[in-house]
This record gives structure tokens, sequence and C-alpha cells, in this order.
């Protein structure tokens, strides 16, 4: 078989072009530090790698997740201490108002505060969050969750929805509690159920009558019980929150080692291959420049 001059000039300079090109592929990947540089590389990695990047994205949206739900849980929080502060201030008043040395003038001294107290405890109650949505009204985040006749009749104007927001995998978490659990159906002391802002309402309409009664304490306990049950579930809830978060952070740690091991170059092997390819690319040169430069005429 005869080889032309054309056809070995061919052959040698596609051999050169193939070296080089190898060469300039093993210069990048030590630029980038990627052992991939497009999915053809290696097409099983590349689609493991891309399986990854969505459990990564997943992993990333439960912990935003999980940041949103604490911040809804504390501003509930929050406002559940302070609701706890004004009962706590309104049961000081009714001990104080039961003792008899007390004028029916100090009782409606008294009465001042307490009304006071009240018209804090409903704005409490009708509180919203950061987004402008009722803390207390269920999936009825639009209104406020309890409303007053102005005759002392107080309504909740929410639902019994309570929101939950996914924070891992196979975990969610509620991120308020429906306000009619909070502040209704609330043992008044008597056999029957009244309100927290009835509680406070009557006790005004006995101390402006000088007639305060006992029975205000024990539902005043009652209510400042239910709120007191009602923040021990939300430092659940954080608990929670906070283990997630731990569990997302070690799983994502994981998910990113495995990706480094399908994607990140072995710069040691990659450096010995890149002299490697620089003596062979200089060998087909050479040896194409010397083949180049012999010719039957310099025989002649």
């Amino acid at each position: 078989m005869r080889i032309s001059t054309g056809q070995w000039y061919r052959q040698g300079v596609a051999a050169m072009i193939d070296n080089q090109a190898t060469l300039s592929k093993t210069q990048l990947q030590l630029a980038t530090g990627q052992r991939m540089l497009a999915p053809s590389d290696d097409p099983g990695a590349a689609t493991r790698v891309l399986e990854l990047d969505q459990l990564l994205s997943s992993v990333n949206q439960y912990q935003r997740n999980g940041d949103a739900a604490e911040a809804r849980l504390r501003r509930e929080e929050n406002v559940l201490e302070g609701s706890g502060d004004i009962l706590q201030r309104v049961r000081e008043l009714a001990v104080r108002a039961v003792n008899g040395s007390l004028s029916a003038g100090d009782r409606q001294a008294i009465s001042t505060e307490v009304r006071e107290h009240l018209d804090g405890l409903l704005a409490l109650a009708n509180a919203t969050d950061t987004n402008g949505e009722t803390v207390f009204g269920g999936f009825r985040t639009d209104v406020p969750a309890f409303t007053d006749d102005g005759a002392g009749n107080f309504s909740y104007q929410g639902d019994q929805g309570q929101r939950l927001m996914q924070i891992g995998s196979a975990r969610h978490v509620a991120t308020n509690d429906p306000g009619d659990a909070v502040f209704m159906g609330v043992d008044d002391g008597n056999g029957g159920t009244t309100d927290t802002f009835s509680i406070l309402n009557d006790f005004i309409t006995d101390l402006d009558n000088n007639a305060p009664s006992g029975a205000t304490l024990t539902a005043l306990d009652n209510a400042m019980d239910r709120i007191q049950t009602v923040r021990t579930k939300i430092g659940g809830r954080m608990n929670a929150i906070e283990n997630q978060r731990g569990i997302n952070d070690s799983f994502g740690l994981v998910m990113e080692q495995n990706r480094s091991i399908l994607e990140d170059l072995d710069y040691g092997e990659a450096v010995s291959r890149l002299q490697q390819q620089q003596l062979i690319l200089q060998a087909s040169q050479q040896s194409f420049m010397k083949v180049e430069g012999l010719s039957l005429f310099n025989y002649l």
C-alpha cells in the first residue's frame, strides 16, 4: 500500500490537532477545577450531579421555610407573652380589688386600668405578622381575628385552620394557632365557658358596681393556663425546626461531598496527564518536522 505525500501530511496534521485538543482540555480542567467540562464527558455522572443539584435545591428551600416558620412562631410567641403579662397584671388587680378595705372610688380606679388592659389585649389578639397577615385568624388572615360590638360581646372572625410549612422531605410544622383555641372557650370557674376578653369586661362591670367577684381570679388563672399551653406547643415546634435544620445541614453536606466526588478534578492526576500530553504533542511535532524534511531529491 502506497501512502501519498498529501495523505501523510494530512494524517500528521490531524494527529497534532488531536493532541493539541486533548492538551487544551486538560488545561481547561486545571483552570476550572472541574473534571466534567460538558455532560458528554461522563453522561452517568452528569445525570447524578443534576439529581444532587435538585436535592440540594430542595434542602435549601426547606431551610428557608424553616426560617420563615420560626419567624412566624416567634411573632406569635411574642404576642402571647404580652397577653400573658396583661393577664398577670389584671390578676394582681383582681386580688387587690377583693380587699374589703377598698372604697368604690378605689375600685373605679382599678376599673379604669383594667379597661386599658382590655383594649391592649384585644389589640394583641388582632396582631399581624411582618406580611400584614392576622396572626390568630387561622386561614382568614385578611381580617381582624376578633371584634367587639361595643356592648361587651366579643366574636371570633377567623377559622380553625393551621397553616403548615414543609421543613423537611417528610416533615411539616404548624406556623400558627387559631385564635379560638387561644382566647375562646375558657373555663369561667362556674361550670361554663367564656372568652378571655369577656373575663376582663365582666371584671370591669363588677368593679363599676363595686362588687368584684372571687370567680374572676379562677377565670383569669384558666385563661393564663390556656395561653401557657399554647406557648409550650410553640416552643416544641421551634425545637422541631431547630432539629430539622441540623438534619438538613447534615444531609446537604453529604450531597455536596457526593457532588464534589463526581465533579471536582484530581489535580495530581491532571497535572501528570498534562505533562504526558505535552510530551506527546512535542514528540508528534518534532516527528512531523523531521519526516516533512525528508525528500528523495536529498539523495540524488
